[in-house]
């Protein structure tokens, strides 16, 4: 029994206090894991929120074709293709404004075919496909996606390609501002796609979702091939990725300094909104970081003061037990296997509180609809955060007994008046 004794410090008044310390522990232990986990999970919610939103876009457009709205349901017409957006962005002109982002071009046109027993619309978007996929998402089941040195190639969704007729290695025509047919070749079949600010859906045309108020489909040529359709190379629409969300007030800016002139050009940012959004959730954060680290401070101060009195009480017999012959590592091993002890119980009790009490899902008013219920994350940090809060109180009412034993004088040590 008397390694037991040693280590626990006998099973009378001082036994008391290290379970008070390892109790204290234990709810410091759970309050900071589930405080860190709901920071987590916040954090991962917003993460999943700002990658939904894309602070850092901006979005550059034309003036809507009014052509579009006056196209006739139903009699024959000439096969045409129609801008989305009145084509006023000269490339040249919107990478000078923004020297310092990457500039995604777009050309967003409307092919119309009516014939004899049908009409058909398909939107077709030239796009840079190395730029456009670092801001949507094309998932291909057939084929491969655009390069950025294709030529007369199409990559179209299924919706689409099921209205065309055509599969892996079919061409299609598609009417040129030359008054000819360019005959592309299908190279890849999307069976879902998220592309980032579409237009309007305000004609009749295949939809991957029909009931979307947007485009949810079309055919993606590279930007060269949409040039040879278009017969020029001014841009309908284009994106503007920042380096940073909070680089955007300043591009905008920017934008509208070189556009000035031009009424037909707009500009669409979510950073604003975002901002807006966010702004308590952070609060939010900031008010659980605070509890965390209040509870942390006051937990260690309360391990402390209970670790300090346990070894003042014992540190007489420390004393003694160095006299006697003890190696001072072993002195060292029995106060630490002490707090080792009360810090391992402490911790495990606490994340077993943390788990079973810890809500599954967490909503702060401030999240409304946008961001959602947050569901807290019990990972890496959230365990080095307790281990480290734990150790630290530890640390705390350790440190000076043992600086006494290691470095004081050995009649210090065998006083009895204590520290």
């Amino acid at each position: 029994m008397i390694v037991p004794r040693l280590l626990l410090a006998g099973f009378g008044r001082r036994a008391i206090e290290l379970i008070l310390a390892a109790l204290v522990i234990a709810a410091l232990s759970a309050v900071i894991a589930s405080s860190t986990a709901v920071i987590e999970g916040a954090r991962a919610a917003l993460h999943r929120f700002e990658r939904k939103e894309r602070p850092d876009v901006i979005h550059v457009i034309g003036r809507f074709n009014r052509a579009l709205f006056e196209l006739p349901r139903r009699g024959n017409l000439p096969p045409a293709t129609l801008p989305v957006y009145e084509p006023r962005i000269e490339p040249e002109e919107l990478t000078a404004a923004v020297a310092n982002a990457t500039v995604v071009n777009r050309q967003s046109l409307l092919r119309n075919v009516v014939t004899e027993n049908d009409a058909l619309n398909i939107y077709i978007f030239g796009i840079d496909p190395e730029l456009e996929e670092r801001v949507g998402a094309f998932h291909v089941t057939k084929g491969r996606f655009l390069a950025t040195n294709d030529q007369n190639v199409a990559v179209l969704d299924e919706a689409s390609a099921r209205s065309l007729g055509v599969r892996i290695g079919d061409s299609f025509p598609v009417r040129t501002a030359a008054d000819t047919d360019l005959r592309l070749t299908v190279i890849g079949i999307l069976d879902s796609l998220q592309f980032r600010a579409p237009p309007l859906a305000t004609v009749p045309a295949p939809a991957l979702q029909p009931n979307a108020p947007v485009v949810t489909s079309g055919v993606f040529v590279p930007l060269r091939t949409s040039e040879e359709i278009f017969a020029r190379p001014t841009l309908t629409d284009a994106l503007v990725i920042a380096k940073s969300p909070n680089d955007v007030p300043t591009l905008t800016d920017q934008i509208r300094q070189q556009f000035r002139l031009n009424t037909g050009v707009f500009i669409e940012e979510s950073y604003t909104r975002y901002l807006r959004d966010v702004r308590d959730f952070q609060l939010t954060l900031t008010l659980f970081r605070t509890v965390a680290l209040l509870a942390a401070v006051l937990a260690s101060i309360v391990v402390a003061a209970l670790l300090h009195d346990v070894y003042k009480d014992r540190l007489y017999q420390y004393g003694v037990l160095a006299a006697v012959g003890f190696r001072p590592f072993h002195l060292l091993a029995l106060i630490l296997g002490t707090a080792l002890i009360i810090a391992i119980a402490g911790i495990a009790s606490g994340f077993f509180l943390a788990a079973a009490f810890s809500p599954r899902h967490f909503e702060m008013p401030s999240l409304l609809a946008n961001i959602g219920a947050v569901t807290p994350r019990f990972n890496g940090v959230v365990v080095g955060m307790v281990i480290l809060a734990a150790f630290a109180a530890i640390f705390a009412g350790t440190v000076r007994t043992v600086w006494v034993l290691v470095r004081g004088p050995l009649a210090r040590a065998l006083r009895k008046d204590g520290l």
